[in-house]
């Protein structure tokens, strides 16, 4: 009789356990980058800037999930240009969701490198 054993990460769950902290790092990662994009997008646009909005922009946890929004605040959509005021005045808004959005889109790769080698490294 043929006897086989069998033993590292991916028989004794440290690859799976190793996989579910790379979904948090990467989704962390991700959302933390977005909150800096939608900063630096806010820093060229507003001319005079009080603070409370810039403030009030954070990173939400839902469960798994991660979002970066503006707390509700009552001119939020009027800033990013989606407000109904929009339509009828002269300011069309900042687009600095849309544009930060784009940006961080861009930079996932980038930003998620670092934690995907490291927990690559330990699933391995």
């Amino acid at each position: 009789m043929t006897r086989v054993t069998t033993s590292g990460p991916l028989t004794d769950g440290r690859a799976l356990r190793a996989a579910d902290r790379l979904r948090v790092a990467v989704v962390d990662d991700v959302a933390e980058d977005t909150l800096a994009q939608v900063q630096d997008a806010l820093g060229t646009f507003l001319k005079n800037p009080t603070g409370f909005y810039e403030s009030q922009i954070r990173v939400s946890n839902a469960m798994t999930d991660r979002t970066v929004n503006d707390s509700g605040v009552v001119y939020g959509p009027w800033l990013a240009g989606v407000g109904s005021r929009n339509q009828t005045s002269r300011f069309k808004g900042y687009a600095h969701w849309r544009r930060a959005t784009q940006r961080a889109q861009a930079r996932v790769k980038t930003v998620t490198a670092a934690s995907v080698r490291k927990h690559v490294k330990q699933m391995n």
